[in-house]
């Protein structure tokens, strides 16, 4: 694959995760706000659904993961409640299939327990946005160590190069044990060190 298309592919797909992360939390706010209203969880999922766009495809109504889009996803869920089956239980798109779970765990507590919907649904959306904030954070921070450790990887290239053109001979080194010697021993090292700063910043991403 072209690399200026994967790069391009990887920029649009992590910029549709990200919409899709903020268009559930939406979401989970709007049925927040129609259940503080007073609207019943029965009727409740079709009504956020015409806030929302459908897409072209026609699942049919009854189809428990549509996987096309918010709109046909929540409009499925009248279904769930006429068959008393647990809300989004099926649904694994689009965005990811963990947000759908938690979601559906959080509605199947908050019936079982009688708390109240609205309030855990509004700590649901705003436990979803402190995680997104601080995933975004660590991309940040770790930005800068991600381009540190790519330029130190090309740097033993760059001393051979500044080498030869400095009058030594890398062939003539080659053909001797200590040079070899040394050019396995820099490999291996550059290796072990590419290794060890790629594991060391995906500890510091997780969350």
């Amino acid at each position: 694959m072209n690399p200026m298309k994967a790069v391009i592919n990887l920029v649009t797909a992590k910029r549709r995760a990200a919409q899709q992360h903020a268009q559930f939390i939406t979401v989970i706010r709007q049925a927040a706000a129609l259940l503080s209203a007073g609207r019943p969880l029965t009727t409740l999922w079709p009504e956020v659904a015409q806030a929302h766009t459908p897409c072209t495809n026609a699942p049919a109504p009854e189809t428990p993961d549509p996987q096309c889009c918010m709109h046909h996803v929540l409009a499925a869920q009248q279904a769930a409640g006429l068959l008393n089956t647990p809300y989004f239980a099926k649904v694994t798109a689009p965005g990811q299939a963990t947000w759908w779970q938690q979601l559906s765990a959080t509605l199947t507590l908050a019936q079982h327990t009688g708390m109240s919907l609205s309030q855990i649904l509004y700590r649901l959306a705003d436990a979803l946005e402190a995680g997104e904030d601080a995933q975004q954070a660590r991309e940040a921070a770790s930005a800068g160590p991600k381009t540190t450790a790519s330029l130190l990887a090309w740097l033993p290239v760059a001393g051979l190069g500044l080498a030869h053109m400095l009058g030594a001979s890398i062939p003539q080194l080659l053909t001797t044990l200590t040079g070899w010697i040394l050019l396995l021993a820099g490999v291996a090292l550059a290796v072990i060190g590419r290794r060890w700063t790629a594991r060391m910043i995906r500890t510091a991403q997780q969350p």
